[in-house]
């Protein structure tokens, strides 16, 4: 019975999220007057989101961390505070997924020792007291969360977090689907309504037993998950190796080291100790028939075959110290894939990783350098070192690495003999012994990229007075890309800065263009009508020239057509000639009485003179 009301629950609360995604609202996450609102992201759902990127291929850890710092300067570049969170329940998601455990074990303490972001990982889950007492103290904005995880469990997880938020009035805004500009971030918006806050308090005792429930699966898919690699060893006890590994390697190094060094030297004895560990369970839950014993040595491949692909990797390490990056780019494509017990031992050493990674702080004392945290695998450079020790080198091809690399690899395979003591794991020398191909055949084992068209290197040009006067003849000797090639085109971009859109609501300008296109009536004869109408064209006109990039024009219309009915404008013509000849003789006949006063005031002033 419990079990039903676990899962219909959990249905009821992906149909609540499922109904709420088409009404989410796309937009700008960074609105112009709350830009120190402060905001949450969940750190499994950026994991998630990144670890998806069509770009990104397996194994390529530096890349990941890439895409993870991008996203995240392009957040605090736009002015967003916030703060990543990690819960500790949310790691038994991974363990279904081994090569996933130590890149977000490596992401939790890359971001805590060499950022300044806010890191927290103290709360259990999303259901504890403490996360409410966070959320109610810091009362976030939004929560930037992923609506779909690597498998089904996981997405519930990510659907009791959004829950969660909106019962605690914190807007959800998920991590699919968003689109940066220079200035604002624009994401699907789910705000938390009534409705959704209701949900959690009118269902809390069902959803807590659902979560605890859910958790306790995630349990036993850990052990599952294990069991085929470390047999009955429990967690506590992989958590014990592996502080006895690193204790031992504190005294081996006793000056310190960096985190890419320690960690290869630390899981490779690991991983060899227990795949040893491993061999000897299985001999001894068999029978001691010979035939038995043979299959399954015949199952299983020796313990030298996975020294020798340790070798590989702790070369692979030394590459990785000494090649520059724009060498390991031009790393070609290997698209065999790994045979699959060699792919067993790899995800087995992806749980050492993590076992290791698990007990960093017993360096707290000792001199670590964690500042390549995010470079601590590269799967694609190890298949490139197992190909040429596969095929190449066999045909001639020798590859002369160097006293410096190979000192150095020579160092770290001494540091793992030294670490595994129960057996003798060989001389660094040479790196193959056995005759086993790590990589399955495959007719085309490389890619071709010789196809794909590589962009044009060089300065974009610009023309500078000043430049030219001191760095003149220095610039000449450097490539410049020509004007019209598509790099330099493409940079002129006026898209972002077209003015469709109000600044301050961004609510369309076709809105007021539509509203006001019919809004007068030019046909009307009213003073007050054409009065607006000459307003509304200066306005326009006016607006027009403050556009950028747009040069203003002005339109000159057509003269208005006379009617074809005349006789009104004939009448007002004869009015108009009949006033014309009154106002000429009325003016005639003042001029004529003005000439008679002037006459008899002249001949009024002459009379004394003439009787004298």
């Amino acid at each position: 019975m419990g079990l039903e009301e676990d899962t219909m629950i959990l249905n009821k609360m992906s149909e609540l999220i499922l109904s709420e995604m088409p009404k989410a609202e796309y937009s700008s996450i960074f609105n112009d007057f709350v830009e120190s609102e402060f905001f949450l992201i969940d750190g499994d759902s950026l994991l998630v989101t990144c670890i998806c990127e069509k770009s990104l291929k397996k194994g390529q850890e530096l890349h990941f961390f890439y895409l993870v710092e991008r996203y995240l300067v392009d957040l605090i570049s736009k002015g967003g505070q916030f703060a990543i969170i990690f819960f500790k329940d949310a790691e038994y998601a991974y363990f279904n997924f081994p090569e996933l455990l130590s890149v977000r074990t490596a992401l939790i303490l890359h971001l805590q020792h060499n950022s300044t972001i806010d890191v927290r990982t103290q709360f259990s889950g999303c259901l504890s007291q403490e996360w409410e007492n966070f959320l109610e103290e810091s009362y976030p904005y939004f929560l930037i969360v992923a609506d779909e995880g690597l498998n089904q469990l996981q997405t519930h997880l990510f659907n009791f977090l959004i829950i969660q938020s909106w019962a605690m009035k914190v807007n959800a805004v998920l991590s699919s689907g968003q689109t940066p500009d220079i200035l604002r971030l624009y994401a699907y918006f789910m705000p938390s309504k009534y409705n959704n806050q209701m949900f959690l308090k009118q269902n809390k005792k069902k959803i807590e037993n659902a979560y605890k429930a859910l958790i306790e699966q995630l349990k036993e898919c850990r052990v599952s998950a294990f069991k085929p690699f470390f047999g009955n060893l429990r967690w506590n006890n992989m958590m014990e190796e592996a502080y006895e590994t690193i204790s031992l390697l504190k005294q081996l190094w006793p000056e310190g080291s960096d985190i890419r060094r320690v960690l290869c030297v630390t899981s490779c004895s690991l991983s060899l100790r227990m795949y040893h560990h491993f061999l000897e369970n299985r001999k001894k839950t068999i029978s001691d028939q010979k035939t038995n014993i043979q299959q399954v040595e015949k199952n299983c491949l020796s313990l030298q075959v996975m020294e020798d692909l340790c070798k590989l990797h702790c070369l692979s390490v030394v590459f990785r110290l000494h090649l520059p990056l724009s060498q390991r780019a031009c790393t070609r494509v290997i698209t065999s894939h790994w045979i699959k017990d060699i792919q067993t031992f790899l995800n087995m050493k992806n749980c050492c990783d993590y076992f290791i990674l698990n007990n960093i702080n017993i360096f707290e004392f000792w001199n670590l350098n964690l500042i390549h945290l995010c470079d601590l695998n590269d799967e694609l450079l190890l298949k490139n070192i197992a190909f040429y020790y596969e095929n190449e080198n066999d045909q001639g091809l020798h590859l002369n690495l160097g006293n410096a690399i190979m000192k150095d690899y020579e160092y770290l395979w001494n540091a793992v003999s030294e670490l595994v003591r129960e057996f003798d794991v060989g001389k660094p020398f040479p790196l193959r012994t056995t005759k086993l191909n790590f990589l399955k055949k495959n007719p085309l084992p490389i890619k071709d990229t010789s196809k794909e068209k590589m962009p044009n290197l060089g300065f974009i040009p610009v023309s500078s007075e000043l430049v030219d006067m001191f760095v003149g003849d220095i610039l000449k000797d450097l490539p410049f890309l020509k004007r019209d090639d598509p790099i330099v085109t493409s940079l002129a971009k006026h898209k972002e800065f077209d003015e469709l859109v109000h600044w301050h609501s961004h609510r369309p300008l076709s809105d007021d263009y539509d509203r006001t296109k019919c809004q007068y009536d030019e046909k009307s004869r009213d003073p007050y009508y054409l009065r607006n109408v000459q307003k509304y064209h200066v306005f326009q006109r006016f607006y027009g020239s403050s556009l950028e990039s747009v040069s203003s024009k002005i339109i000159v219309t057509q003269d208005v057509k006379p009617k074809k009915n005349s006789e009104p404008k004939s009448k007002k013509a004869n009015v108009g000639s009949i006033s014309s000849i009154k106002m000429f003789y009325f003016s005639l006949s003042l001029l004529k009485l003005i000439f008679v006063q002037v006459s008899l005031l002249v001949s009024f002033h002459a009379m004394p003179y003439i009787n004298i």
